[in-house]
């Protein structure tokens, strides 16, 4: 009985007999078939080296214009920040407040756990502290939306595209690379993986 391994579905709490898997391969809920777990082959190292890469994009798509208008030899730079604080002066205060919230603080709350939850596991000593910081984070990720603001800005540029000028600036090229980066982290850093990593760095701390 020591030895047996319990999975709980996550859509149905059936209890099911965890199974060994071969890459690429995933293991599904007997009543419900939501996917129980998937065996990949990311690391605690790649992921970590992907969650410093989500950083640096964040900290360019916050710090650099998105785009730039040229208008009749006028030119205006904007930022996300500074595209909120406009909605702001516009007396769009909920709308501002939404775009901060959803394209600022929780994708920077978001990075900002998966690097602690990486690098707790790798270099931090006791590992069960890993597991409330898991679950905040994924009760945030659904609020982090720079998907949905890189849609609207894109549907920005194309009816601005006859009325001016548009230079597309860097925090646009990050923005977009965020978005790709992102989704390959939220499919490298799962609570199985999670797990798998803690229990392989705890065998060889007793080594």
């Amino acid at each position: 009985m020591s030895e047996l391994k319990l999975v709980v579905c996550h859509e149905c709490d059936l209890i099911c007999h965890e199974v060994t898997l071969d890459r690429g391969e995933a293991a599904c809920c007997p009543r419900c078939r939501a996917k129980l777990c998937q065996h990949g082959s990311a690391t605690l190292d790649q992921t970590l080296a992907l969650a410093c890469t989500t950083a640096i994009l964040f900290f360019i798509m916050n710090t650099f214009p998105l785009m730039s208008l040229h208008l009749q030899q006028n030119t205006r730079e904007t930022s996300l920040f500074g595209a909120a604080l406009a909605m702001w002066d516009r007396e769009m205060h909920l709308l501002c407040l939404l775009v901060v919230l959803t394209t600022i603080v929780a994708p920077a709350l978001q990075i900002g756990i998966e690097i602690y939850i990486l690098g707790h596991i790798k270099w931090g000593k006791d590992l069960k502290t890993t597991s409330w910081p898991l679950v905040v984070l994924r009760k945030l990720r659904p609020w982090s939306m720079v998907e949905v603001f890189m849609l609207g800005l894109l549907v920005s540029l194309v009816k601005l595209k006859d009325l001016a000028d548009i230079i597309v600036g860097p925090a646009f090229w990050s923005c977009a690379a965020l978005i790709l980066v992102s989704a390959i982290m939220g499919s490298m850093l799962t609570p199985r993986n999670v797990w798998t990593w803690s229990h392989q760095r705890r065998s060889d701390a007793t080594l």
